[in-house]
């Protein structure tokens, strides 16, 4: 079953017919990068509207390889604030252990970064396309965390599952976890195996077109090709 939040701050059919686009597994590669475009506007201003008095200059906007050019651009589209400080990392995927009922434990170790230096981080914004298990976000936090001691933290995703929120939470001592806000528009509470329902409608990596994990991380987003 889904629940819907935040949708009071945008278009509610717009959000919830991008969301139907990514649960689709019929969605061509061109609507479903749309979809997180458009989804990933929405949470900018969401964002902009809670973090008023913070520029982009004291903000580290954070995101995976494959959600760089659709879904962070569009956060930082609708941020408004002009280009903000980036960090992008490719990740693989490791699988530690799974669980009778075929849910996976998994690692995401991460393969290469492209960081940008930030003096005086005030909001760290991480994007992630769903959050199902707390392993990238977790990664991407520690790595961050020491580096430029963030003052807040905001989570955003459009879609997550009921656990992620709680498990991410336990990942970290009070004084890091009470810095976070999460901002998403669906809460998903059925999950077969490891694929979250209706969630992105399966695994990212070919529905963006960028193939499976080993191709997608020889990818260069444009992100990060025009500050290169």
């Amino acid at each position: 079953m889904r629940t819907f939040k935040n949708l009071q701050y945008g278009d509610e059919a717009v959000i919830k017919a991008s969301l139907e686009a990514l649960a689709n597994k019929t969605t061509s590669v061109e609507e479903y990068r749309k979809s997180f475009r458009v989804l990933g506007e929405k949470l900018g201003k969401i964002l902009a509207n809670e973090y008023k008095a913070i520029p982009a200059e004291h903000t580290m906007l954070v995101c995976a390889s494959e959600d760089a050019d659709w879904l962070a651009t569009g956060v930082e589209s609708g941020f408004g604030k002009g280009e903000l400080k980036k960090s992008v990392y490719w990740s693989s995927r490791e699988v530690v252990y799974t669980n009778e009922d075929g849910s996976k434990v998994e690692i995401s170790p991460i393969e290469k970064a492209y960081e940008e230096p930030i003096d005086d981080c005030k909001l760290l914004v991480i994007v992630k396309s769903i959050i199902s298990t707390s392993c990238v976000v977790k990664t991407q936090l520690t790595r961050l965390i020491g580096k430029i001691s963030p003052k807040q933290i905001a989570i955003l995703a459009p879609v997550m599952y009921k656990d992620g929120i709680p498990n991410l939470m336990r990942e970290f001592p009070e004084e890091i976890s009470n810095k976070f806000n999460f901002v998403t528009f669906a809460i998903d509470d059925e999950r077969v195996g490891s694929e979250v329902i209706p969630g992105i409608g399966g695994m990212i990596y070919p529905r963006l077109g960028l193939v499976d994990i080993e191709t997608k991380n020889h990818y260069i987003p444009e992100m990060v090709l025009k500050k290169m």
